[in-house]
């Protein structure tokens, strides 16, 4: 019985392994502070404890990180007079 137990306990240790595997989503921060600039970033009115306000240089930080991730350019091109075209 105790063998019993015992197989069953590492076939679904097993099982929830490669379920992981196949359903977890892996973060690509190696820091608390990146954790929440990309939970801020993602979802900002959710983030904010009044979701009516927002912080104007709060904005301008969170799309300069936006674009310069997504589309590669470089955050000292990206001010407010930038041309988007």
């Amino acid at each position: 019985m105790d063998t019993f137990v015992g197989v069953l306990g590492i076939l679904l240790t097993c099982s929830g392994f490669w379920f992981a595997q196949k359903v977890g989503k892996e973060l690509r921060v190696e820091t608390v502070g990146e954790l929440a600039e990309k939970i801020t970033r993602e979802n900002y009115v959710k983030s904010r404890r009044n979701p009516k306000t927002y912080n104007k240089n709060e904005i301008v930080d969170l799309l300069t990180d936006i674009f310069s991730e997504n589309f590669g350019l470089d955050k000292s091109k990206l001010t407010r007079e930038a041309r988007l075209f």
